[in-house]
Parts: C-alpha cells; sequence; structure tokens
C-alpha cells in the first residue's frame, strides 16, 4: 500500500472501537479522525465510567483522579464528554513520553470538524504543562469536549 503524503496508517483496534459507546458523537468523530493524522499511534484507553469506579479512583491509593463528577461519567445529554488516549509504541506498549504528540492531532482533528476541546496535560489552557506536572495534575491522556 502506498503512503498518502501527509497521512499515517494508523487506525483505531476493535478494543479501542469498542470503547466509543455512550462517549459524545462529536468527541467520538474528533478521536477517530485524530488517528488518522497523528504522528504516532495511540489507542482510547477509557470513555464512560461509574459513579461506583469514579469514587474507586478518587478514594484509592493511590488517589487516581481529582474529581467525583467526572466528564468520563454520562452527562446530562445522555453521554459521556471525555476519552482518555494512550500513545502507543511499536511493539503496542505505552509511551507516555508522546501524549502531546496526540494532543496536537486531535486539536488538530478538533479544528477540523469545530468542537473545542480540553487537555489534561494543560488544564489551564495556558499553552504550558510545566504548571501542570509542579501541580501534580498533569493527566496526557485525556480529552474533555467543551460544550
Amino acid at each position: 500500500m502506498e503512503k498518502i503524503k501527509g497521512s499515517n496508517m494508523y487506525h483505531l483496534g476493535k478494543t479501542s472501537l469498542s470503547r466509543g459507546y455512550k462517549l459524545h458523537p462529536q468527541l467520538w468523530a474528533c478521536t477517530a479522525l485524530a488517528i488518522t493524522l497523528s504522528e504516532c499511534d495511540f489507542g482510547v484507553s477509557e470513555t464512560i465510567r461509574t459513579a461506583d469506579r469514579q469514587r474507586k479512583l478518587y478514594y484509592g491509593t493511590p488517589k487516581k483522579t481529582w474529581t467525583l463528577n467526572s466528564k468520563h461519567m454520562i452527562q446530562a445529554d445522555g453521554y459521556g464528554h471525555a476519552v482518555d488516549l494512550v500513545p502507543l509504541k511499536k511493539d503496542g506498549t505505552a509511551d507516555w513520553d508522546r501524549c502531546a504528540v496526540v494532543k496536537t492531532a486531535m486539536f488538530k482533528a478538533a479544528a477540523m470538524i469545530g468542537i473545542t476541546l480540553r487537555w489534561g496535560g494543560d488544564w489551564n489552557q495556558n499553552g504550558d504543562s510545566r504548571d501542570e506536572h509542579q501541580r501534580g495534575s498533569y493527566d496526557g491522556p485525556h480529552f474533555e469536549i467543551i460544550l
């Protein structure tokens, strides 16, 4: 197969595709487009969470979330508004150092389809992740749709 200039050969796998259920359709479309624009492969690690799972992440040791009111839970419109995307190495293991590469693809896709995102690597949207790292709130795999 000949590679088209500016495209990649990445696509969402069966497991990632199975996780799109109840995710906001525009966020799901953004994710599906982003994989075709990304400079690295990634997988969908989590979309919808139950309130029970969110409590376990919040109260667990170590604490794995900062809120009980996660956008991963079903929102008033009937959809989850958050997705976690894990950058992958060629061998399929996580490549956490490439979260910003996935971020670039997600924001490019969001601009193309006309939605607004918030990235967990830059919660305050100041264009810099250093403050998130300093606070311990950096969540590089996390993306939320802002409606």
